[in-house]
């Protein structure tokens, strides 16, 4: 596993994604297209534990990782950037966190 010290900010912006963008992410939680999550409403309550203020749930879907997911978010953004931004957030699990550099699909 490799050494992690960034925020996801941070990690989107290195991903491309422009400042306002980037810091529109509050959260998130994905898994594997055909698991089901067994405890979604728990993790909910975990990614948004004492955040107060505008909030906007995304549904959001990585071809790449068949993955699916939510983003919590400040602000609505188009279908394809939240998409984007959780294969961004996947790409660096992959890459940095755990070394894998390609999708196990």
């Amino acid at each position: 596993m490799g050494v992690v010290d960034k925020t996801w900010h941070e990690v989107l912006k290195k991903a491309g994604f422009n400042g306002p963008i980037a810091e529109s992410l509050i959260g998130f939680i994905s898994w594997e297209e055909d698991k089901i999550y067994p405890r979604l409403g728990h993790e909910m309550n975990d990614v948004l534990n004492n955040y107060e203020g505008k909030l906007v749930a995304h549904d959001v879907h990585s071809s790449k990782y068949h993955h699916q997911g939510i983003l919590f978010l400040n602000k609505r953004l188009p279908e394809e950037i939240s998409n984007k931004i959780l294969d961004a957030i996947l790409d660096y699990e992959y890459d940095e966190v755990y070394n894998l550099k390609q999708p196990l699909y």
